[in-house]
């Protein structure tokens, strides 16, 4: 019995430093990446959600992960990617109904940003609205820096299309 007691003594302490690193990690990269999920989906709420998951995956692994504010950059443009692609997929599948009520336009720019692919839109945002380099784009998207490079060019000339017209 003293042996089970003092195994947990010793896991409850070892315990605190991890809770209080993923607090602070927490704190520090929540704002940034619901900011950069919304900016990618256009949905407060699905950014949230998206970006609530994403710190789920990271406390999992909180043991092996290296580089905190990396993965949850990555985790959270996959996660708006895939999200992205499935709401294309549900768009195309749907039955039709009622039209619905549009809402009101973000601003111009997301308007025409709803014209480039999820992939395109987030590298955009990646490299516009958070300033990373091409190199950290293609870290974050898991890709290569050609790849990165293509996605920003062809969303820039099809959201050019759309400012124009």
């Amino acid at each position: 019995m003293t042996f089970s007691v003092a195994n947990r003594r010793t896991s409850r302490e070892t315990n605190k430093p991890v809770v209080a690193g993923f607090t602070a990690v927490y704190r520090r990269e929540q704002p940034a990446m619901v900011r950069m999920a919304y900016q990618i989906v256009g949905s407060n709420a699905e950014a949230e959600d998206i970006v609530h998951d994403a710190f789920l995956d990271l406390h999992r692994k909180w043991g092996t992960v290296t580089n905190p504010g990396g993965y949850l950059r990555t985790a959270v443009v996959n996660r708006c990617i895939s999200h992205m692609r499935r709401r294309r997929l549900e768009w195309t599948n749907r039955e039709p109904g009622p039209t619905p009520v549009p809402l009101p336009a973000l601003d111009e720019m997301w308007q025409a940003l709803k014209v480039t692919t999820p992939r395109q839109r987030a590298a955009l945002v990646l490299r516009y609205y958070d300033d990373l380099k091409i190199d950290q784009i293609a870290d974050v998207m898991q890709t290569r820096p050609g790849t990165v490079k293509s996605l920003i060019h062809r969303g820039l000339k099809r959201l050019e299309r759309e400012l124009k017209s």
